[in-house]
């Protein structure tokens, strides 16, 4: 009996370690599928393009001090940061374009993968806290590493939530660094409309901050150029009714306000739920009344810090739960990277994307 009992608890511990196996590697471990790889590619590729001869990071040290404006702060500079902290990717990956990695002490928020230029400029620069919290440090990571800048996305943010453990703003200051806030938001509201310009209102403020507004100059000039090719070549098309579904099979979120309904218009598109409180997940009942001719879904790789969404899966679910939308009838679901819609030097990536996908003939 007791060896019975015995080859019972160990077949069940057997399922239990194959199933978690299958998990990691459905979860983290599976290869990106080819669309995923394909998208990769194109961004690697522009990335390097926009990374090539830029200005030097060198800062000039005769623009000392300065003064900036920052989310109702004014912030000011006796000499360029040395010890700068990154909280959330999209700011990180301002920094790493505008060349200061060598001035980075770490990165916390990286929950995607970088694009290959960027990574081998972060190679040295270590992941702060831990994969549970995003690698956002505590208050005693904060202030062993006693950053003089920290760069985030928005003031109100959980990376500054003490309940999780996080040093305040006011606490950040208190140990003699200053806070720049480097999303697309101050504080994340419904509300906010700041759209594709606070990317470049970023950069321009960064440039100041580190004394190299030549190369930040720099960057903003090829993003624009961009940004308005994009808006040229969608400017005769009919617009075209679009949502950004951002969930998967057991949730729905909808990207709607600020920068994400500034990418959709600007690539001609009329977001459907313009306008509207989407905050909070979104019910099934709510989704399946949309008149899309569109649908964009949000992935993020499966070898990333967070559980990946597979866009086979996701395009699945859209069509066996949503069979009325005319973007399902039609087949019109397509795939973007959650990060190349974020406020960073990425965002171009995502405009051409959406552009593309909505207005695949003006393109060709």
């Amino acid at each position: 009996m007791k060896r019975k009992i015995l080859r019972g608890i160990g077949i069940v511990l057997a399922v239990f370690l194959l199933y978690g196996l299958y998990w990691a590697y459905d979860t983290y471990w599976k290869p990106d599928p080819p669309v995923v790889k394909q998208q990769d590619a194109v961004i690697n590729s522009s990335i390097i393009e926009l990374m090539a001869n830029l200005p030097p990071a060198t800062p000039d040290l005769s623009t000392y001090p300065v003064s900036i404006e920052n989310c109702g702060r004014t912030l000011t500079f006796t000499k360029p940061p040395e010890r700068v902290i990154g909280m959330w990717q999209p700011p990180n990956e301002m920094l790493l374009a505008l060349g200061l990695q060598d001035r980075i002490i770490g990165f916390g928020g990286m929950y995607d993968k970088l694009p290959t230029e960027f990574e081998n400029a972060a190679k040295d620069i270590p992941r702060l806290g831990s994969i549970l919290t995003l690698n956002i440090p505590n208050k005693e990571e904060m202030l062993k590493a006693q950053p003089d800048l920290v760069v985030t996305e928005g003031l109100d943010s959980f990376a500054f939530d003490p309940a999780q453990g996080f040093a305040t703003i006011p606490e950040v200051e208190a140990m003699g660094a200053q806070v720049y806030a480097g999303g697309s938001i101050c504080d994340f509201t419904v509300t906010s409309t700041r759209g594709i310009e606070s990317i470049y209102e970023n950069l321009d403020a960064l440039g100041k901050i580190f004394g190299i507004s030549p190369r930040s100059q720099e960057l903003i000039a090829r993003l624009k150029a961009r940004e308005q090719a994009v808006v040229d070549a969608v400017a005769n098309e009919a617009p075209v009714k679009v949502a950004f579904y951002n969930g998967d099979s057991s949730s729905i979120y909808v990207m709607n306000t600020a920068i994400w309904s500034d990418l959709m218009k600007k690539a001609g598109g009329i977001n459907v739920f313009e306008g509207q409180d989407t905050s909070g997940q979104m019910s099934l009942e709510v989704f399946a009344t949309i008149d899309a001719d569109v649908i964009l879904y949000g992935i993020f790789p499966d070898n990333s810090v967070m559980p990946g969404r597979d866009p086979l899966k996701i395009e699945a679910h859209l069509r066996n739960t949503f069979p009325n939308i005319p973007a399902v009838q039609n087949g019109r679901l397509y795939p973007v990277p959650t990060i190349i819609t974020e406020a960073s030097v990425r965002i171009i990536d995502g405009l051409e994307m959406i552009a593309r996908d909505l207005h695949p003939e003006a393109f060709k």
